[in-house]
């Protein structure tokens, strides 16, 4: 499993926030083109988002479920990509100075995707990887204070 980091001069409480609200998914994960629905307790463990991937009118409607949660240092997530099969994301986030780090791993499971050799995976998602922190860390950073509620 390959992780992609990313430094922000977003605080990790910060960067929390974003990750912790479900409605912002659509904005930093990428081929997530819409938000339907975010469970009222999101991001706690089992708890799911609804989306769309793809670009309209072609869409596939899909849910995503929180497997373990650590607020403030780690969400694992189970997307359901259906029909291309599931993949566990793992999301971690560590103090530095001037800010947090970011690390985004993600891994096949199951059929069909876990068949597909791991270095041929690793060459679609390292780069999707890498553009969602970069837009995770964005959104973190030009948030202020006066933004939340």
């Amino acid at each position: 499993m390959l992780t992609v980091k990313r430094d922000t001069s977003a605080t990790r409480s910060r960067v929390w926030e974003v990750i912790a609200d479900g409605w912002t998914y659509s904005q930093w994960v990428v081929g997530n083109s819409r938000m339907r629905a975010v469970d009222p307790g999101w991001p706690a463990v089992g708890s799911t988002i609804e989306h769309s991937i793809g670009v309209w009118p072609l869409l596939l409607d899909d849910i995503t479920v929180v497997q373990d949660c650590r607020p403030l240092e780690e969400l694992v997530l189970l997307a359901k990509g259906r029909p291309l099969g599931k993949a566990r994301i793992t999301l971690r986030l560590f103090d530095i100075d001037g800010g947090c780090r970011i690390e985004m791993a993600e891994v096949p499971v199951g059929a069909p995707m876990g068949w597909v050799p791991h270095r041929l995976a690793l060459l679609a998602v390292v780069p999707r990887n890498r553009e969602c922190t970069r837009r995770l860390a964005a959104l973190a950073e030009r948030r202020t204070p006066d933004d939340a509620e």
